[in-house]
């Protein structure tokens, strides 16, 4: 075995992100395997020593050349379960940010601490996160490279899409939002924005895509206010809908690198997103970006995409960001430096 892979127990982007991982490293003809462990959300004093345990077991008799562990605790047991002078390399990408009460900040201090004296190499989604590493004692901090898992070969291909439709006569300007329903997103900041929208002609529809725990509080205050959003639930057919939106909208509070804006780059739809973790590091100048938590900005910035030349320009700065998006050969390429390539200069 080459290269071990430790996961938390996650869904979505996160475990996509792993998945491809997986098969990327394979089809490069690298022997890597994902360690069967259960790592929790949340510390776990007898799960954690059992995980501890399990990942010394599996290193003592596969001695892999290099361990990647995804996520603040996976990194944090992975470093707890390595010997001292064992050859093996430990790399782990931080994908989200530690949320919650000073107990809970406490906390992962600690554990960005261990992991972090014990990594050869950091991988961070977004600059805070990079950040966050660094001033925890990190040796070598990289931007980690997640591509949207369709992402295939090198940078991504233009993609040909139809121009927005709003300015038919009659026509309904789409706003689609992809998101999970869940505080993270900045769901309750879109409808504040959604409130404020005072654009009547061509009439205006936000259309959210996703799934998640505010549901229920989400369509009672849309119902209550009669706002112009309607709560798609969970869809399949990302691709269609952003072929049918005139706008892509991103409230979030806090992302890494989302997949659902990198798709709407490779779409040519125009984007407004809030200024938020790592998302400036996947628009770059194409997406028109406004400060988190600010629905006046937000409100504002869709109303000025409702002028047909302002959306055009923005859908050919899409088309060219998109362009330039690393896809699974730069990923694959990065992994296979951080993990089995020469040691990264020592930072000092």
């Amino acid at each position: 075995m080459s290269v071990l892979v430790v996961r938390p127990r996650a869904s979505g982007g996160l475990a996509a992100h792993v998945d491809q991982e997986l098969e990327a490293l394979a089809a490069d003809g690298i022997a890597v395997h994902e360690a069967d462990v259960q790592i929790q959300d949340r510390p776990s004093p007898l799960v954690d020593l059992t995980t501890v345990r399990t990942l010394r077991r599996l290193l003592a008799s596969a001695c892999p050349r290099a361990v990647h562990a995804h996520g603040l605790r996976a990194g944090a047991l992975s470093a707890l379960a390595l010997p001292r002078r064992a050859p093996v390399r430990l790399v782990v990408t931080l994908h989200n940010r530690t949320v919650g009460g000073p107990a809970v900040r406490a906390v992962g201090a600690v554990l960005l601490r261990i992991l972090a004296r014990r990594a050869e190499t950091v991988l961070a989604v977004s600059p805070d996160l990079a950040e966050d590493a660094r001033h925890a004692g990190a040796k070598h901090v990289q931007h980690a490279i997640i591509p949207a898992p369709h992402g295939t070969g090198g940078p991504a291909a233009r993609v040909t899409a139809p121009p927005s439709k709003a300015s038919a006569a009659g026509d309904t300007f789409d706003i689609l939002v992809i998101a999970r329903l869940a505080p993270q997103k900045g769901l309750e900041s879109l409808l504040d924005a959604a409130a404020l929208l005072a654009v009547e002609q061509p009439p205006l529809r936000i259309l959210v895509a996703g799934d998640g725990p505010l549901l229920g509080r989400l369509r009672a205050r849309i119902d209550a206010e009669d706002l112009p959003v309607q709560l798609l639930g969970h869809r399949e057919d990302v691709g269609e809908l952003l072929a049918g939106a005139d706008l892509v909208v991103s409230a979030a509070r806090w992302e890494g690198q989302p997949v659902s804006l990198q798709e709407a780059l490779r779409a040519g739809r125009a984007i407004v997103a809030t200024d938020a973790g790592g998302t400036r590091w996947v628009t770059g100048e194409a997406a028109r970006l406004v400060p988190v938590g600010d629905a006046q900005a937000l409100a504002a910035a869709i109303t000025d995409h409702v002028d047909d030349e302002v959306r055009a320009a923005a859908e050919q700065a899409s088309r060219q960001r998109a362009a330039q998006l690393p896809g699974r050969r730069e990923m694959t390429a990065q992994l296979r430096e951080v993990l089995l390539g020469p040691p990264p200069p020592m930072v000092g």
